[in-house]
């Protein structure tokens, strides 16, 4: 089965997902088959202060197992790092995002609300790009 996503309602549900607080203005953008820009402002708190910075960042999807998604970057705008961003997340996102290795972030897709009643029904199998759209692959399980 094969759900095809318009980028513009993929922004529109990660907003409502972060409710504002600490990734605003979400824009994604063709690039290749695997490969999507982010661009988005991202509010990290620092030790003294809080701060919010544009990022714009290329990121490729790795690999689909079951309900995790493997993501690559370059690198992050400013050598910010990923951990920096998670322990400025709410407890939600810090269970859905693991940082790994070698510029790469795991997504459990299965710790998303709004998706975990649907993935114990299918199994997601790819995720591809077209210049409009997110393609997602799923089998029932």
């Amino acid at each position: 089965m094969r759900l095809q996503i318009p980028y513009n309602e993929f922004e529109q549900l990660l907003s409502e997902y972060f409710q504002q607080k600490m990734i605003r203005q979400i824009k994604l953008a063709y690039v290749d088959e695997s490969t999507i820009q982010v661009s988005a402002v991202v509010k990290i708190k620092l030790k003294v202060a809080e701060a919010t910075i544009p990022v714009k960042e290329k990121v490729s999807v790795k690999m689909v197992v079951d309900s995790d998604i493997t993501l690559t970057h370059a690198r992050m705008a400013f050598d910010l790092k990923w951990e920096q961003v998670l322990e400025s997340c709410e407890d939600v996102v810090k269970d859905m995002l693991e940082v790994q290795d070698n510029h790469t972030v795991l997504v459990h897709v299965d710790k998303i609300n709004k998706l975990n009643t649907i993935l114990e029904k299918v199994e997601m199998q790819s995720i591809s790009f077209e210049p409009d759209y997110i393609n997602l692959c799923f089998v029932l399980k």
